[in-house]
């Protein structure tokens, strides 16, 4: 599922895709196919602007302020550099830090470019069953729950089920679970209590314990709260070595990426008076735009 990056300056079709996407709603200038081939001759080996495009219209825009060299090394390639035992601890802290930040982006762009409806808190009751305490227990019934819902699904409704499951580990050390759904219709209860004026939902397909369900009111808070659970600890987890994190459906979909290096082929992120509009976000390492194009 992860998404390589389209270099709009090698190749044209890549070009006129970003420039389709744009037109949809931002105020940009066509470009002919003498300046588009123009661009291609602008052939380099690095980049500045990543541009993410996402199915209900949000464009993320992030310049590098020390440029980006494009890809040489193959996916097997990097396996195997990480794989080093030569590596040292602080080289090997840094891979983590990056496959860390690499899997919380990942998510992001998962929740932010498809379907989903409901947000869910689900945890275990130990007083139900004396295993519960284990991680591997956990993971084991979350993953049987989701077959289930998804064959009861099926047999519902045409619509896709779509979800990401994410574990977060509490002070207490148990395992719970986060969840996004989309177009599943559990069998909801009234709770009676509300969370800033939203109705609170039990789910009584959930036997395991407490149930916390709620309507979607924003996917990009929603997206940073659930990363926000993505650790260290439970990316290393020994239960779960070699085995799956999280979980998600295999009908989504991430966003399309861009890579630009022309200023030119940006000139939507200024105003009427020719300046760059202010970033919405700003960190040492780059500037981050989030635009809205339908």
């Amino acid at each position: 599922m992860n998404n390589k990056i389209k270099f709009v300056e090698d190749d044209e079709k890549n070009m006129e895709e970003l420039q389709k996407f744009l037109m949809s709603g931002l105020p940009v200038p066509y470009l002919t196919y003498g300046q588009l081939n123009r661009h291609i001759d602008n052939y380099t080996n690095d980049y500045k602007y990543k541009v993410k495009a996402y199915n209900d219209g949000r464009l993320t825009v992030i310049k590098y302020k020390n440029k980006r060299q494009k890809p040489t090394v193959s996916i097997h390639q990097k396996k195997a550099l990480g794989s080093s035992s030569y590596l040292s601890e602080d080289e090997r802290l840094d891979n983590q830090r990056r496959y860390m930040f690499k899997v919380k982006t990942k998510i992001k762009d998962l929740v932010l470019n498809n379907h989903f409806d409901m947000f869910w808190t689900l945890t275990f009751d130990p007083k139900k069953c004396i295993e519960s305490v284990e991680d591997e227990y956990r993971f084991f019934e979350m993953r049987k729950w989701l077959d289930k819902m998804r064959k009861r699904h099926s047999r519902k409704s045409d619509k896709p089920f779509m979800y990401i499951a994410i574990p977060e580990r509490h002070k207490s050390g148990l395992i719970h679970w986060h969840m996004v759904t989309g177009n599943l219709e559990p069998n909801l209860i009234d709770s009676g209590k509300t969370y800033k004026k939203q109705k609170i939902y039990n789910c009584i397909d959930w036997e395991h314990g407490f149930s916390n369900v709620q309507m979607m009111r924003s996917k990009s808070k929603i997206s940073s709260y659930v990363t926000k659970y993505i650790t260290k600890d439970l990316l290393n987890t020994p239960a779960r070595k070699n085995k799956r994190k999280y979980w998600s459906s295999n009908n989504l979909t991430l966003p399309t990426v861009y890579g630009v290096s022309d200023d030119s082929v940006m000139s939507f992120m200024h105003d009427e008076y020719d300046r760059v509009v202010e970033p919405n976000y700003s960190t040492d390492v780059c500037d981050i735009w989030v635009f809205r194009v339908r």
